[in-house]
């Protein structure tokens, strides 16, 4: 395993992986469909089309875009073949950050990847049936990805709350908005990872990693926020997957503009039970939660958020008509708030998984 220093990257490029669920039209209950699916598919989107953890899920990966706007265009256009191929076999395509129904109708896709990471992993993978967005952000080279990772690490929270789905889990009301993140978080390579001064710092601890064979390559690190040299991206894993276009739209832009924040902005490193502080008030409450800042003041994270869009404004990062948009997203209640409404009109956890089924 090489862990790169890399150069000649791409200017603030932008990509995403998106996982979805295949779920039975009328009943939304996993399907084991994806090989289905990839057979069927146009070959244009194939390339971009990978399997996931479960065969009840697809993963989409981008090409790399400049611009917000074509990623989601490129973004509806393959979901809607992927939904088209779907139907005919009626099925539906859907994506939040659990299974919000009671299922116990859930495969390890045969990989060995996959197998090896269940075997060692073992009842923590059990229940696994969790969808993430990954928001890559191309960097020239490794020292400006740096910044951005360091930078980006306090911000994780708001970025969680932007796009928590997931407060209903395998038939439970587990009153956590981001369930998934504590899902995922029970993995050992997994959560908030820790700051590094330097190239050397991190090669380091990858290879030490390489060496004791706790991992085989860069992908076995699981944490919320990654450098990948590979793509030569920053890679921000702590968002919640959703359908709603333009919350993901807003997600993306936010996080490129704090990245392009990162450069020219003071940087200050927070002690890490604030950090796994603020974490766990974004998972519980989501967009109604506080988090310690970065003057040791308790904010709410919706003030946090229009702080950042204010500094992307005063920095020329946004236009106002952007500003505009992000505060009213900032303003509404979020996917799980959303949700847990939707229940208590409805009792019905049917409804929940249909708001995030792909129309």
């Amino acid at each position: 395993m090489k862990f790169e220093k890399f150069e000649t990257g791409n200017h603030f490029s932008i990509g995403i992986e998106l996982e979805l669920r295949i779920l039975d039209k009328f009943t939304l209950s996993p399907k084991d469909e994806f090989d289905y699916i990839y057979s069927n598919l146009d070959e244009k989107f194939k390339a971009n089309i990978a399997k996931e953890f479960l065969d009840s899920m697809i993963e989409i990966n981008t090409p790399i875009f400049h611009y917000e706007e074509d990623l989601i265009t490129y973004l509806k256009n393959i979901i809607s073949e992927l939904s088209k191929v779907a139907s005919q076999k009626s099925l539906s395509l859907q994506t939040s950050g659990t299974y919000a129904q009671k299922s116990e109708d859930f495969n390890i896709c045969k990989d060995k990847r996959y197998e090896k990471i269940y075997d060692e992993h073992k009842v923590l993978l059990d229940d696994f049936s969790i969808c993430g967005t990954h928001v890559h952000i191309g960097f020239e080279n490794f020292d400006k990805a740096l910044k951005a990772y360091n930078y980006s690490i306090y911000y994780l929270p708001l970025f969680l709350a932007l796009s928590a789905s997931s407060l209903y889990y395998n038939g439970i009301d587990t009153g956590i908005h981001s369930y998934r993140t504590k899902i995922f978080s029970r993995l050992p390579k997994a959560s908030i990872p820790e700051y590094f001064d330097n190239y050397e710092q991190m090669n380091n601890i990858y290879q030490l990693l390489e060496k004791s064979n706790v991992i085989d390559s860069t992908k076995d690190i699981w944490w919320d926020v990654r450098i990948q040299p590979h793509f030569k991206t920053v890679e921000f894993r702590i968002c919640d997957a959703v359908n709603d276009f333009e919350r993901l739209e807003i997600i993306i832009q936010l996080i490129r503009v704090m990245c392009q924040l990162s450069q020219i902005d003071r940087f200050e490193k927070v002690p890490m039970q604030i950090l796994k502080q603020n974490m766990w008030s974004a998972t519980r409450y989501s967009m109604d939660g506080e988090i310690v800042n970065h003057k040791g003041e308790v904010s709410l994270i919706r003030d946090e958020l229009k702080q950042l869009v204010k500094k992307a404004l005063a920095n020329n990062l946004i236009d106002k008509d952007f500003s505009q948009r992000a505060n009213r997203l900032i303003e509404k209640e979020s996917i799980s708030k959303k949700m847990e409404n939707l229940y208590k009109r409805t009792n019905s956890l049917k409804e929940v998984e249909r708001l995030g089924v792909f129309e």
